[in-house]
This record gives C-alpha cells, structure tokens and sequence, in this order.
C-alpha cells in the first residue's frame, strides 16, 4: 500500500529537481517583503534575486543603501527566521528600482475576465484545503481559467 505524499511535497521535489526552487523562495520573499521588513524598509527595498545563496536587494538611493550596511546583520536574523528553510550567505544591496506595491494584498487581486463566476466557485472548491494562501489563489487561478476555456476540439 502506498503512502500519502502532500501536494506541497511533490512541488517542492519537483522544483529542487528542475532547480527552480530558488525562484519560489524570490517568489515567496517578495510577495511577504513587506511582512518580514516592516512597511518603512519595504517602501525603499525589494529582493530582487537570489544567487548562490547571496539575496540582492535592490534599494531606492544610496542614502538607504548606506543605512541598510548598518543594519545587514539585522535584516538576515529576520530574513531568516521567517524563511526556515532558505539558506543564505550573505545579503548583497545595490541601487535599482522599486516595484510598486504589486504584492499588497492578496485580495486586490483580480481573476481574468474571460473566468466565469460557476468555474471560480467550483475551482475555490477544489482548492479549499490547501493550506499555502500564494499557492491556493495561483492554483484557483489555473483551475478557474481551465474549466472557463472551451474544449478544444482535435485537428486532423
């Protein structure tokens, strides 16, 4: 008899193994940034990337960027402890842009209009036990717009 394995286990398998398990960890930094840095560090920084193990933070002017050199060791320790299984080096900072709040809130975002409202209900439905707020709404998502699409029908 085989074993249960969880839905979230398989797709960190899969990314550890096709190595893009690093883009959802920038993935995961940048849509809780504000959460882990507070309001005031999130409104001048953005983790741009991660590579070998070093996290890039892009910052708005040098004057934060000369700040920021203070308080490095701070910023990892929180880093850190709110990603228990992201392994850094080291925290790089250099100017760059700031994306706007693209990552507020969760609720601000809206589904694609071709979605009808009978193939969001059930695909909510579907999604309702995932635990994981990002990987439930991306998943609702697929789902919804999956069941919205006509069949396609085969060419010969």
């Amino acid at each position: 008899m085989q074993t249960f394995t969880s839905f979230q286990a398989i797709l960190q398998g899969v990314a550890q193994s096709q190595g893009f398990d690093v883009r959802l960890w920038e993935y995961r930094l940048q849509t809780q940034w504000k959460d882990i840095v507070g309001e005031v560090l999130a409104a001048h920084t953005w983790p741009a990337r991660i590579r070998f193990r070093k996290l890039f933070i892009a910052v708005e002017t040098t004057v934060w960027l000369h700040q920021l050199t203070y308080l490095k060791s701070t910023l990892m320790e929180k880093i850190q402890s709110q990603t228990l299984n992201l392994y850094l080096k080291d925290i790089v900072f250099r100017i760059g842009e700031i994306p706007e709040s693209q990552w507020d809130e969760p609720e601000s975002r809206t589904v694609t209009p071709h979605v009808s409202a009978e193939s969001l209900m059930t695909a909510t439905e579907y999604t309702r036990e995932v635990n994981n707020e990002e990987i439930r709404y991306s998943l609702t998502r697929v789902i919804s717009k999956a069941l919205s699409e006509p069949p396609h029908s085969p060419k010969l």
